[in-house]
């Protein structure tokens, strides 16, 4: 019967953080859409595009992958972030909302592109901040406070300036 009732809490639990890294997923995911629609122009919308919205993996990690048009002759960059959810210590906002971790746990991969589309060098390399490229609206803290709320649900300490 203990067993039984532990097995019931453990999947009960498991599927809870589950649901939140969803609800963080979808939280992340409708603000920089948000910010897109509404303070992006023409010419914003065409230097700045997402390539991998915010997911989270099944080993609480979590991605995020855009596209930045550097110049007018087609040069561009690739830019992916991931940090596992469970290392970062700190959600705060100074010009972008960011994450922040103790020990350069965001990996950031850097891939540059000539206007003909070749690779023209990639790097990689790890950061302290995995910035969400949120940034256009000035008060976020609706929206922080609720990041905050998913965070501790799902069970992550974070701690959160706004």
């Amino acid at each position: 019967m203990k067993k039984s009732f532990l097995v019931v809490l453990l999947f009960l639990t498991g599927n809870l953080i589950f649901a939140q890294n969803g609800k963080i997923v979808k939280l992340l995911n409708k603000q920089l859409q948000r910010e897109y629609t509404k303070f992006y122009d023409e010419t914003g919308r065409k230097k700045f595009t997402v390539t991998e919205p915010f997911q989270i993996d099944e080993n609480n990690v979590l991605h995020f992958g855009f596209t930045l048009l550097t110049n007018i002759k087609g040069e561009k960059t690739i830019v992916s972030r991931q940090v596992l959810l469970d290392k970062i210590v700190l959600f705060d906002k100074d010009q972008n909302v960011y994450f922040y971790t103790l020990n350069k746990d965001v990996i950031e991969t850097k891939t540059d592109y000539d206007s003909n589309g070749a690779v023209v060098r990639t790097t990689r390399g790890n950061t302290h901040y995995f910035f969400t490229e949120i940034n256009r609206e000035n008060y976020p803290v609706r929206f922080m406070k609720k990041i905050k709320k998913a965070l501790t649900k799902a069970g992550y300490d974070v701690e959160c300036n706004f």
